[in-house]
């Protein structure tokens, strides 16, 4: 990692390119890391795999918020990009791309889009103790769960509704030598029953409108006006249908968080809880389930079993 020139001037900055380029080589000693995972930091630096991700979804740049704002828009925009500039020199020794990329996401009022860690989808299949199995994944996004069930001998099948987005995980796939089955559909029209028993279900859902992947009237967030319209007429239809498919001893794994007044989390533990799944554990960065008050703000998968499981742990009691 190299630290930029501090005399740059705004257009200099405006004309570098942003996004994540790796070799060959890196890349797949990326793979290789994940593959080896065994032992799973809790810190954020830790992300055996990531690069990956990142290398082959340039298209993450390119997300929008409701008012039509993206990141590649905001390194145009030189009021934007000169309030960061002036940001660094005033609170930084020394200017790095990464902490450039993220104050463009404060300046602009973007929402803090992220790429989900391979290793936790790795993790949570650990966890199972299955050598063998299906995970679902409903939302597919940028790869990070696609590639942590690869590496971990699993068969992974997803839909992706976005067509450049589904390409890129094609391209990722066909890299490291997977077999993922990915459908470029909306997860609402997808049968899971083809798929079928499935062990883990580990998704991150769109929370409405405030990522917006691209305008194609398929997308979820197009369908509904409002928030609540789209918790109960979207949302709550695909997890039910997932649970309907998962095994009697499955995982039902959902990365959420609260979002400007919209409490997604009790959403997604509402839907769960009415169908007998209880909340066992949640996956992230430093995330006990007994903080579990403090965890919904911050980016965290919540797990759930089915209550009549022997391996159910009430947490309530």
């Amino acid at each position: 990692m190299t630290a930029l020139n501090p005399n740059i001037t705004v257009a200099d900055l405006m004309a570098m390119d942003y996004r994540y380029h790796y070799s060959v080589s890196e890349l797949w000693d990326d793979w290789e890391r994940l593959k080896r995972t065994r032992s799973f930091k809790s810190g954020s630096q830790f992300k055996p795999g990531m690069k990956l991700c990142q290398h082959f979804c340039d298209n993450f740049w390119l997300i929008e918020n409701a008012a039509g704002q993206s990141f590649a828009q905001a390194w145009q925009d030189p009021v934007i990009m000169d309030r960061v500039l002036q940001w660094g020199r005033s609170s930084m020794s020394q200017l790095w791309m990464s902490w450039i990329r993220r104050a463009v996401f404060m300046n602009a009022g973007l929402a803090n889009s992220s790429f989900y860690r391979p290793h936790f989808a790795l993790q949570l299949i650990r966890q199972h103790g299955l050598a063998q199995g299906v995970l679902y994944d409903p939302c597919a996004g940028w790869g990070g769960r696609m590639l942590g069930t690869e590496a971990a001998g699993w068969q992974y099948h997803a839909c992706e509704p976005n067509p450049v987005t589904y390409a890129n995980l094609l391209r990722m796939i066909a890299f490291v030598g997977g077999r993922a089955h990915i459908h470029n559909q909306p997860a609402e029209s997808f049968d899971v029953g083809t798929v079928g028993p499935v062990d883990i279900v580990l998704t991150s859902p769109p929370y409405f409108n405030l990522e917006v992947y691209d305008h194609a009237a398929n997308q979820c967030y197009n369908q509904w006006c409002n928030f609540e319209q789209w918790r109960d007429c979207w949302l709550a239809p695909v997890i039910n249908h997932c649970l309907d498919h998962l095994k009697p001893d499955g995982i039902s794994a959902w990365n959420v968080m609260n979002f400007k007044k919209h409490d997604l989390v009790e959403a997604v533990i509402h839907v769960h809880r009415a169908r007998g799944w209880t909340l066992i554990d949640t996956l992230g960065f430093q995330s006990p389930l007994n903080n579990i008050r403090k965890l919904r703000n911050r980016d965290v998968t919540y797990v759930f079993r089915h209550q009549n499981h022997r391996s159910v742990v009430d947490f309530a009691s």
